[in-house]
């Protein structure tokens, strides 16, 4: 059944529904036929036959009843040939009419079914070389406009994909060759030399060994991105504590800008993965450092609302564009790309905390302002 087209199979199921009630019709009309014609009939001409031979008649009169008792006779047997041959015909046309039926209900599927082939045919004439191609939308609100409409947009998220398989694969290869450039100019230099001293071979050594951190950090971040494996969510954290180690962790880069870090949390512990979650407001703390101007402050808040926790990380820094806004979360997206090398980063930093946050069941926001700070907010069920 499973190999037939939906056309046979569509004509073979409304077949069996046509064939049976094509013979309850037939049966209902020879059995109508048997009780409101024939039997009615019959009885009557066997009632007139049997009254002759209850009667006390002459001669004459017998002459007449037998004749009489003949022609009855004959009138059932002529009811009776009439009953068989209307039941034969009954079964001739039904035949016939079943076979038509079925012809009729092949060609009517197969115009019905018109709409879907074409569909079919112009979806099998989309391939990744074309995503760009869209199905002529159908007017109709029936079920085969809702079907070219909801393929239509499957490509729209399709080829946004692809897009973004292409850029993702394009940053990662950029991200890997900027380092390694670096480090096949610096051994290119130290051969140009004829008489390389102890200074220029701690110098390539050092670009390398720089050059190196970073390939293991674009290494390591990419791997944290595509990571799928379940972890367990069923730690209790502290967050109070999980903040304080943070900060005390990122010290060093506060005192370079002189910045001020004031943490008011009210909730004693969250669920989840303790490693997972360190890395979240770790990098986003961080991030707030990196991103602030100097004497600026940095506000850790966490309370619960809507039987949900909320952390936010508020900065005085930079901010970020609005209009960019939507995008800081993709993989390798930079705002200014020259600050972020020089702040160092493989790009990876913000996409990773969504992978994670959205492990957890939560969602992470984000509002800012240019020049007056920027506000990250992670919301995670309890």
């Amino acid at each position: 059944m499973n190999n037939l087209t939906l056309r046979v199979r569509l004509t073979l199921l409304t077949g069996c529904i046509f064939v049976v009630v094509t013979i309850l019709l037939t049966l209902l009309s020879i059995y109508s036929a048997e009780e409101k014609i024939v039997q009615p009939i019959t009885s009557s001409l066997l009632n007139q036959e049997n009254s002759l031979h209850k009667e006390i008649m002459d001669e004459a009169s017998v002459e007449t009843k037998l004749d009489h008792g003949i022609s009855s006779y004959i009138e059932v047997t002529d009811v009776r040939k009439a009953k068989e041959k209307f039941i034969n015909q009954s079964i001739i046309w039904m035949v016939i009419i079943i076979l038509a039926g079925i012809i009729i209900i092949y060609v009517v599927a197969g115009k019905a079914l018109k709409p879907v082939n074409d569909l079919s045919r112009k979806i099998g004439n989309i391939s990744e070389h074309n995503l760009s191609q869209r199905i002529e939308h159908i007017s109709t609100k029936d079920e085969m406009g809702d079907l070219t409409a909801s393929f239509n947009h499957m490509l729209d998220r399709l080829e946004e994909s692809f897009l973004y398989q292409k850029s993702f694969a394009a940053n990662a290869a950029h991200e890997l060759r900027t380092p390694l450039t670096t480090m096949m100019a610096g051994i290119q230099v130290l051969k140009l030399e004829k008489s390389p001293t102890v200074e220029d071979y701690k110098e390539t050594l050092e670009v390398t060994e720089e050059s190196t951190q970073r390939l293991i950090q674009v290494v390591n971040d990419l791997l944290a991105l595509a990571y799928e494996q379940t972890e367990h969510f069923t730690d209790e954290i502290e967050l109070r504590t999980m903040i304080d180690t943070i900060t005390q962790d990122l010290q060093p880069l506060c005192l370079e800008k002189n910045l001020t870090i004031s943490v008011d949390i009210d909730v004693e512990t969250i669920k989840g993965n303790q490693t997972l979650l360190y890395r979240v407001f770790y990098n986003l703390i961080e991030n707030a450092i990196k991103y602030n101007h100097e004497n600026g402050i940095i506000e850790v808040q966490g309370h619960v609302k809507n039987s949900a926790t909320h952390i936010s990380i508020a900065d005085s820094g930079i901010g970020i564009p609005k209009d960019q806004l939507h995008y800081i979360f993709e993989p390798f997206y930079r705002i200014d790309h020259s600050r972020a090398r020089e702040l160092g980063g493989s790009g990876l930093g913000l996409s990773i905390v969504r992978t994670i946050v959205e492990k957890h069941q939560g969602k992470i926001n984000v509002s800012s302002t240019l020049n007056v700070g920027t506000i990250f907010e992670v919301i995670l069920p309890m």
